[in-house]
């Protein structure tokens, strides 16, 4: 990977998810706690990544420098990018989000730039 430029160049996640709040990125199972994904997901958030995309959009350098994240924060952040880069259907599980977060990823999907994007990956709601 290479750390002064951005993460998208690295990891190729479909420009639907841009728009995704970060915690959104809980959809992706990992073998990480709860509580690990959480600090790490609250990091980004104190570190003013409030979307996928402004994370995609940010080299690797100033993520491992955001307070309270590091190199595991990173790694893990990695997996869970990767994941719904190459499972994007797992939009559609949004049980196991709380219902704030769940709303807002429900409503996101029912916009219509999203919508079409969905479905050119081959996703329908």
């Amino acid at each position: 990977m290479k750390i002064k430029a951005p993460l998208k160049f690295s990891i190729h996640v479909p420009l639907v998810f841009y728009p995704f709040p970060i915690h959104f990125l809980r959809i992706a199972p990992t073998d990480f706690s709860d509580r690990s994904i959480s600090r790490v997901l609250n990091s980004l958030q104190e570190g003013d990544f409030i979307t996928i995309g402004d994370v995609l959009n940010t080299s690797i350098i100033e993520l491992v420098n955001t307070r309270n994240f590091g190199e595991k924060g990173l790694y893990m952040l990695c997996g869970m990018l990767e994941t719904i880069s190459h499972n994007p259907e797992l939009i559609l599980d949004t049980d196991n989000l709380k219902p704030p977060l769940r709303n807002e990823v429900e409503c996101l999907k029912q916009k219509k730039p999203v919508k079409n994007q969905l479905l050119d990956l081959g996703i329908k709601l």
